[in-house]
């Protein structure tokens, strides 16, 4: 493994869907366009797997999305790419963007161990797929670091999808937006799921993506010279992100788990509106 070489990107607040097109934008735009991914702070749960609510969208649409944020236009768009596939999108362009699903892809440690959509730059090697990965992140099965590795393609996963990205002319940066739901309804359905070890582990993965999308919204209006006093909120959710894995640990085995864990969660998706209010912005 080699590290990768955007060094711009702040790898540590973005998911694994954003955090390689993050890469590409501000290759193509410069330090800092990938903030822009952060520009519309949205709470809208929708219906996901055991019947709990998740604030995690579809993938392609998540693309598409931040895409449109950064000044990018996904181009060459296919669905169910195997990897002679890929690799002949990899030999046609500088670089692919590609989802596929975790399990399959051996430079992660959730390989062979986890299912989920993830996203991954791939491009032609004379020994190889050459995968760049930016991910960053504590798993329960080691760390998962940014990275570039030569893999061989007999060994690349189906790509559920893959594009190619290009710059669009006349780029303006977003102007920053808060679409939140009230959370009663979202908090309600994890503290009355049935199973509670279930519950837990989705509510993990959740409290993830709503910490990390809340620390690159701040971001990105810090980036635009807004002066948001929101560093003590941001620390809440990452406590909040680190009791609900304890919670999950200990449900797993049968122990109690932290009673506060979400009552809290409503206290800071209620509090959001308020730390995060957009007041007097001008692009």
């Amino acid at each position: 493994m080699t590290a990768t070489a955007t060094p711009s990107v702040r790898t540590g607040i973005l998911d694994c869907v954003q955090v390689n097109l993050a890469l590409i934008a501000d290759r193509r735009n410069g330090p800092g366009r990938h903030l822009a991914l952060g520009a519309r702070l949205r709470f809208r749960p929708e219906p996901g797997p055991d019947g709990l609510p998740t604030v995690d969208p579809p993938p392609e649409e998540h693309l598409r999305e931040g895409a449109t944020l950064v000044g990018l236009r996904p181009d060459s768009f296919a669905h169910r790419v195997p990897a002679r596939d890929l690799r002949a999108m990899a030999e046609g362009a500088p670089v692919v963007y590609a989802v596929a699903d975790s399990y399959a892809m051996p430079w992660l440690p959730y390989a062979g161990r986890a299912h989920m959509e993830h996203g991954f730059l791939v491009g032609a090697h004379r020994d190889g797929a050459e995968v760049e990965d930016a991910y960053d992140n504590e798993t329960a099965w080691g760390p998962a670091r940014p990275g570039r590795w030569t893999i061989p393609w007999e060994h690349m996963p189906t790509a559920s999808f893959a594009c190619t990205l290009s710059p669009v002319a006349g780029y303006r940066a977003p102007v920053p937006e808060l679409s939140l739901d009230d959370p009663a309804a979202y908090v309600e359905a994890y503290t009355a799921h049935p199973d509670r070890p279930a519950a837990l582990r989705r509510l993990t993965a959740e409290t993830w993506l709503l910490t990390r999308a809340r620390h690159l919204h701040a971001a990105y209006r810090e980036h635009l010279g807004e002066r948001l006093d929101a560093q003590a909120h941001l620390r809440g959710w990452d406590r909040l992100t680190a009791t609900a894995f304890i919670a999950q640990r200990r449900a797993e085995r049968g122990r109690p788990v932290p009673e506060t864990l979400l009552p809290e969660l409503a206290s800071l998706l209620t509090a959001d509106r308020e730390v995060f209010a957009v007041r007097n912005h001008r692009p």
